[in-house]
C-alpha cells in the first residue's frame, strides 16, 4: 500500500522568520513600513508581531530563494549576496544586494515572479535605490530571472539612480517609525 508523506510541518519549520530586533531594520521591508497602504502597510504593531505566513506565501519565498541561488551560481561569486549594515543615529538598516557589478557602477536586485514582469514595482525600485547609497553605486538595476526554451537570462525591468538626499529623508522616516516602535 502506498502512502503520501506530508513534509509540510518540516517545511513550515524551515521557513520560520528570524526574530525581529528593535533598531535593526531590513531594506527589503522598508517600503511597506514607510509607504505601504491598507493590508500592505507594516505598522509598528505588525512589525513586532508579524502574521504567520501561509504555505503558499512560504512556497513563493522558497521558490524565489531557489531561483536566486541558481542565478547567482552563474555569476562571479565574489560579487553575489553582499550584506551591508548602514548605521543611522542609533539604528541600523540592513541590506543584502543580490549582485554588485565588478566595474563598481551598478547594484543589481533580482525579483522573481510566476508571471513575466514588464516593469518594476514601486517597492522594487525603493529597495534598489536604498542599495545604491548603501553599496556606493551610482545606478541600480532590477532584473527578473527568466528561463524558457531559448535559455536563461536576466530581463531588466527597471533602473534607479543614487540619490543621497532621498536616502536621508527615508532614514528620517525610518527613525520616526523606530521611535513609534519603541513606545510599544
Amino acid at each position: 500500500m502506498m502512502a503520501d508523506i506530508d513534509l509540510t510541518p518540516q517545511f513550515k519549520q524551515q521557513m520560520v522568520s528570524r526574530p525581529r530586533t528593535r533598531g535593526r531594520y531590513s531594506a527589503s521591508e522598508l517600503y511597506f513600513m514607510l509607504h505601504g497602504t491598507g493590508k500592505y502597510k507594516t505598522t509598528p504593531e505588525k512589525w513586532l508581531h508579524p502574521p504567520e505566513r501561509t504555505v503558499e506565501e512560504n512556497l513563493r519565498m522558497w521558490n524565489g530563494t531557489w531561483t536566486h541561488n541558481k542565478i547567482q551560481s552563474l555569476l562571479i561569486p565574489d560579487y553575489c549576496e553582499n550584506k551591508r549594515e548602514f548605521v543611522y543615529r542609533d539604528i541600523v538598516l540592513v541590506g543584502k544586494a543580490d549582485y554588485l557589478s565588478p566595474d563598481k557602477e551598478e547594484v543589481w536586485e533580482f525579483k522573481t515572479s510566476e508571471k513575466l514582469m514588464t516593469e518594476m514595482k514601486p517597492w522594487h525600485g525603493h529597495q534598489t535605490k536604498l542599495y545604491c547609497t548603501m553599496f556606493d553605486r551610482p545606478i541600480g538595476a532590477v532584473y527578473q530571472p527568466v528561463q524558457n526554451a531559448d535559455g536563461i537570462y536576466l530581463k531588466e525591468i527597471g533602473r534607479v539612480e543614487r540619490d543621497d538626499t532621498w536616502m536621508e529623508k527615508e532614514l528620517e522616516l525610518l527613525y520616526a517609525y523606530h521611535l513609534e516602535l519603541e513606545k510599544l
